[in-house]
């Protein structure tokens, strides 16, 4: 039995009683008759209808009062199970967002990550550190997550040469393209470390091959930059 049918219940109840209250009450009547109801003063006679006709009316007014609390109720329902839908809605809502912005974060970070290889690349190809028939299989191990494998030649040479920073700084100065390739590594990573919102990404990446590196290239820019600073001649002022 569905829910329509037992919403019916009541109002099938309350046309029984109804309809028995008025064959008792027709019964009655009967038994009274028309003449002596006739001889009934006023205030009888409205006593007498009201007595016949109060039972019904209070029993519809129940049967009215439960039906109405019954539509509240079901209202009340469809609007919590509305909410609850919204509720959902919102919250897959906001986890396909969430997923969608670490999408593109890691996308983002991909490509600061082949960026950054590329010039760390440019830069181990033009200062020599690695050569161009040992580049392919650098790139290989890249892709096969090696992040760091273009500067780890860097650093491990470094170990050997605490001078390196100056060795690289004088190298670039004489070569324009290892000087960008300098300069777009560092200005890339500070920019990568900027806008990332991941601490332990961000801890993993200052602590560990890429961050050792970041330092000495940035040392050697600076150097590269003061060197380049010394050699501009200086303008002497007209008299």
């Amino acid at each position: 039995m569905n829910r329509d049918s037992l919403s019916r219940i009541p109002f099938v109840i309350a046309i029984a009683l109804t309809m028995l209250w008025v064959a008792v009450v027709a019964l009655y009547l009967r038994g009274v008759g028309a003449s002596a109801m006739a001889a009934f003063p006023p205030a009888e006679m409205a006593m007498l209808l009201a007595a016949g006709a109060g039972p019904p009316a209070l029993l519809w007014l129940f049967v009215a009062v439960m039906e109405q609390r019954r539509v509240v109720t079901q209202l009340l329902i469809q609007n919590r199970q509305a909410l609850q839908q919204s509720e959902t809605q919102a919250r897959a809502l906001l986890t396909l967002q969430n997923e969608m912005s670490r999408a593109r974060s890691f996308e983002s970070r991909d490509l600061a990550l082949r960026d950054l290889a590329a010039s760390a690349a440019v830069l181990a190809e033009r200062l020599g550190v690695i050569s161009r028939e040992n580049s392919p299989a650098a790139w290989t191990r890249f892709g096969a997550g090696d992040v760091t494998v273009f500067v780890q030649s860097f650093l491990t040479f470094a170990v050997s040469h605490p001078d390196m920073a100056e060795r690289m700084a004088d190298a670039v100065n004489r070569d324009a393209v290892a000087r960008a390739a300098l300069a777009g590594f560092v200005r890339r990573y500070q920019r990568l470390t900027d806008t990332l919102d991941d601490k332990m990404t961000l801890e993993i990446i200052e602590e560990g091959a890429l961050g050792r590196a970041f330092r000495l290239f940035r040392a050697a820019d600076d150097a590269a930059l003061a060197r380049m600073s010394a050699r501009e001649p200086v303008t002497e002022p007209v008299a």
